[in-house]
């Protein structure tokens, strides 16, 4: 993808946003299954840029939620 390697010192601010996700999710009455607590993780691990990271969380939050609406 073409990015530096985000930096230790970031880690807090993308766990930051996995928990607001987890929040925001929480708040439309859905659940994350285990494979999206996964994919979330999955960006922690690979020191993706905070950025970068952020935006493929959101990207990934609003599909699940579209997903599980559309099962309801």
């Amino acid at each position: 993808m073409g990015y530096a390697p985000r930096r230790q010192e970031d880690v807090p601010a993308v766990m930051d946003a996995y928990c607001e996700a987890l929040a925001n999710v929480k708040i439309e009455g859905l659940d994350l299954l285990a494979e999206d607590h996964a994919f979330c993780l999955l960006l922690v691990e690979t020191d993706i840029p905070v950025d970068v990271a952020i935006g493929l969380a959101q990207e990934y939050n609003r599909d699940v939620v579209a997903r599980q609406k559309i099962a309801a």
